[in-house]
């Protein structure tokens, strides 16, 4: 008896030791094709990813943690970490409960901007000016307010130049 490649007797024949033909030449039988699953029409798309990540930086410019949010919102952290990646889609109802939460629009988490009289917003702009607008009334001294809008001007319009500049 010769071995095979593998270590299994052979005759030599053609024959395995069972005495059954070896017809290399003969292609494997065909499987069934599997029919393909119909695309799912519920799976998140694009846009679903794009209102997470919205949800989350508006989350995080707010401070708040996934735990403070789920719990606002009523839902679990694992299904705002979801929502957040965009592994699962926001149902209206829910993304209503999220911008209330946020203090922002549902427009600003949908579309990711909030039309104001000078265009277009950051998605946060709401809530972020909120805590703005907090910790400017704290400052009781006028000339620290001033030197504060100064400053915030000096910033924005440093920034128009570098976009003007782009």
């Amino acid at each position: 008896m010769i071995e095979d490649g593998a270590g299994l007797p052979f005759d030599g024949d053609g024959h395995d030791p069972m005495g059954m033909p070896m017809d290399w030449a003969r292609p494997p039988a065909r499987v069934a094709e599997v029919p393909k699953r119909a695309v799912n029409k519920r799976a998140p798309t694009e846009d679903d990813a794009a209102v997470g990540r919205r949800i989350r930086d508006c989350r995080i410019s707010m401070g708040l943690s996934l735990s403070d949010l789920s719990s606002q919102v009523g839902v679990s952290q694992p299904q705002l970490y979801r929502y957040e990646c965009g592994l699962t889609r926001v149902a209206a109802s829910r993304l209503i409960a999220i911008a209330a939460a946020l203090g922002v629009s549902i427009e600003a988490l949908a579309r990711g901007n909030q039309h104001g009289a000078d265009g277009p917003l950051p998605a946060c702009s709401a809530a972020e000016a909120d805590l703005l607008l907090r910790a400017f009334s704290s400052i009781g001294q006028p000339e620290r307010r001033s030197a504060l809008i100064a400053l915030a001007r000096s910033m924005a319009d440093a920034d128009q130049e570098a976009l003007g500049a782009r």
